[in-house]
Parts: structure tokens; sequence; C-alpha cells
């Protein structure tokens, strides 16, 4: 017979060792997220999955909404958003570790968007600028007036923002609706930052006569 003192594996698993390894497994999970996006690359590079989900999900957001600032489509956005990560995947290999991954990442989705919008991919329909959650809560007929004005003068700056030069469009989008610094924006667009500085001047003036010129029209014509 075996002594008092064996215990069986199943007489180990009581409650308090089963939380212990669900509390190890958590912190684990934890401390994976809040890793820097240097090391979660590395990881990447060397086979690590979970790692790339993470860089996915810490950065998907971003990356949607900076290409549909520069579209202003959905459907497009959320293709290109896609066909961005895995670009980003393929080109792990090649990434410089001596850089930062989001304005790497960036890059590769403003480029996308660029190459969409040269090719005419991008489509935007009124029922889209104007497009209504249907879960959403009954409003007043003020609260719809002023959504719909603001949606109207959002449609105003998207058009007025599609005749500017892509390269001013980009840095716009970047620094005015993403409050990047300008040594990002430098880095994704392959300019000095005298370069970037030079193009939002640009961009601010380019804008203020496009939408003062809109303006007047709306005026002229009653706001038909």
């Amino acid at each position: 017979m075996l002594g008092s003192g064996f215990m069986s594996p199943q007489s180990q698993l009581t409650p308090m060792w089963f939380a212990s390894l669900v509390k190890d497994k958590l912190n684990n999970a934890q401390d994976l997220t809040a890793l820097a996006d240097a090391e979660l690359v590395r990881r990447s590079r060397a086979g690590d999955n979970k790692a790339f989900e993470l860089l996915l999900r810490r950065y998907q957001k971003l990356v949607y909404n900076v290409i549909y600032q520069m579209l202003r489509n959905h459907d497009t956005a959320s293709d290109l958003t896609q066909d961005t990560f895995l670009k980003a995947y393929k080109a792990l290999p090649s990434f410089d570790t001596q850089k930062s991954f989001k304005p790497w990442l960036l890059k590769i989705a403003t480029n996308l968007s660029l190459n969409s919008i040269r090719d005419n991919k991008h489509q935007q329909s009124l029922d889209e600028l104007l497009e209504v959650n249907p879960q959403a809560e009954p409003v007043s007929v003020d609260d719809v007036e002023q959504e719909v004005e603001w949606r109207v003068s959002q449609h105003m700056l998207f058009e007025a923002l599609g005749e500017l030069p892509l390269k001013q469009r980009e840095a716009f989008v970047l620094r005015y609706q993403h409050d990047l610094p300008y040594e990002e924006i430098a880095e994704i667009s392959e300019l000095s930052v005298s370069s970037v500085k030079s193009l939002l001047f640009r961009a601010r003036e380019n804008l203020r006569k496009l939408l003062t010129g809109r303006l007047a029209v709306q005026a002229s014509t009653g706001g038909d």
C-alpha cells in the first residue's frame, strides 16, 4: 500500500488550486496585453499569432477611422482595414524594428486609401451620409434638424477635402482628425516635419477658400 502521505492527482485539484490556476492564466493574458508594440512585433515575427491579434485589436479602430475619414465609405473602409492588416502581417519580416509600429501601419493604411481614391473605387451616397440608427431612441424635430445640419456641414467639409491634393488631405486627416504629432505624420508621409507643416498650412488655406465659396453659394440659393 501507498504511504499515508501520498495524494492522488484528483485529491490535489482543490478549489483553491483551480482558482490559482485561473488567476495565473488571467495574469498572463493581462501581461501580454500590456506589452509594448515592439515586443508584440517581435513575438509576431517569431510566429506568435496571438501577439499579432493583439496588435490588430489595439489599432483596428484607428486604422478604420483614418481610412473612413479619407474615403467616407463604410464598406470600402472595412475592406481596406482588413487589407491593411493583411499587408502588415506579410510585411512584418521586413519591418525595421528600430522604428515605431503605429506610423508604419498607418502608412500602409493611407497608401491603400490614396490608391483607392486615385482608382475611384469609393463612392458615398446621400443615404449613407444621413444614415440613421434604427435602434436609436426617438428624438425631437429640433434634434433631427440639428443632426442633419451637422451632417451636411460635415459633408461640405468632406467635399472640400476631396478637392485638396492627396498629400494635403492625408496630412489634414492625420493631424486634425486624429491629432497625430508632426513627427509621426512626417514618417507616414515620408516627408520632413517642415514639409508637413507647409502641407497643413496650404490645406487650411485651401479649405478656407473652398468652404467660403460653398457657403456663399448656399446663401445665394437660400440653402436649397
